[in-house]
């Protein structure tokens, strides 16, 4: 069995029935813990060995998510997930370190880790026991925001980011989707939901926006936080954090920084956040202070931005006129 993504994965010629010994194989007492030992010693693998145990850690996560004939691979998917779930600890623990081996030179190490810990959450079994208690977001979800994702190496800060926009959107951002049935992604959104509304203070004010959205950061994490926290505010289960973030003056003055960033990809990314600001009907009196305020510049500042892509896109023309209209009325 193979796809265009499975090209180099040891398992892409194997059967259900190869892929379930496998699985059966990996959890049996006798070799239960192989696989958090590959993964805690991936660094002293051969560079091909290293491909491979991720690349069979992924495969047996996903096998069971696409293709034609995925129902033959859910048992051996479902199964999988059951044996990280199991083992959770032993398992992710290694693969949140391995972003520590970027200092050691080991690029590739730490790719590889980036996409075993995006394949393990986009389960709803791994992904709750991931954000069930505010200790376990400490161990595997901020050192992406306190330390990953600020690392001068591009790549390596590029996938920390992509493991954040997976854990804080609940995949709605991205191709899991499409792997997900309806009730599984809801299940995904109220969990997200349920853990940015408890760690609030310390996702959003202690981490997230003095860290990826400060003048600091750089131009890709910037660009990607903003993708991320327009997701944030504009999923419907994520109501609370949205009235939360958008009635607070400190939050309202990074994003108009932020609007007037040189990057034009910035500039509207930045936008979209904004707009969530404006076209709150509940806002509290420093934030509609601020807005009217500063109506005049903002509304002339508007005016003039991005209108090469208001001819093109009749969506973001309209919006950009709903929101001047609404400062102005202000």
């Amino acid at each position: 069995r193979s796809t265009s993504s499975q090209q180099d994965n040891p398992l892409r010629w194997g059967t259900p029935s190869v892929a379930l010994a496998t699985v059966q194989g990996l959890s049996s007492s006798n070799l239960q813990g192989l696989t958090p030992k590959l993964i805690e010693n991936l660094q002293a693998l051969p560079f091909e060995s290293r491909k491979h145990v991720a690349a069979i850690f992924n495969y047996l996560l996903v096998c069971g998510f696409e293709g034609s004939d995925r129902d033959l691979y859910i048992p051996v998917m479902n199964g999988f997930r059951d044996y990280v779930a199991m083992l959770f600890e032993e398992i992710v623990k290694p693969i949140v370190a391995g972003y520590d081996s970027c200092g050691k030179g080991s690029t590739d190490v730490v790719l590889h880790c980036g996409s075993m810990y995006r394949s393990c959450f986009r389960h709803v079994a791994l992904y709750r026991q991931l954000v069930a208690t505010t200790e376990r977001v400490e161990q595997y979800v901020f050192p992406f925001l306190d330390k990953y994702a600020l690392l001068p190496n591009f790549d390596v800060s590029s996938d920390a980011m992509e493991n954040l926009k997976l854990v804080m959107t609940a995949g709605s951002d991205s191709s899991n989707n499409m792997m997900l049935d309806e009730n599984s992604q809801r299940e995904l959104a109220e969990l997200a939901a349920a853990f940015l509304t408890r760690d609030y203070e310390a996702v959003w004010d202690q981490r997230f926006n003095p860290k990826l959205l400060s003048a600091d950061a750089n131009y890709m994490t910037k660009r990607v936080a903003l993708q991320i926290l327009s997701t944030v505010l504009l999923t419907r289960s994520n109501y609370a954090v949205m009235i939360r973030y958008v009635n607070s003056r400190i939050n309202l003055v990074i994003v108009m920084k932020l609007l007037r960033d040189t990057s034009p990809h910035i500039t509207l990314d930045a936008f979209h956040v904004f707009k969530v600001f404006v076209a709150n009907p509940s806002k509290i009196p420093e934030v509609e202070k601020i807005l009217r305020d500063n109506s005049q510049k903002l509304c002339s500042y508007l005016e003039t931005l991005h209108q090469d892509k208001e001819a093109s896109d009749q969506q973001f023309a309209d919006e950009k006129k709903l929101i001047i209209a609404t400062i102005r009325g202000l």
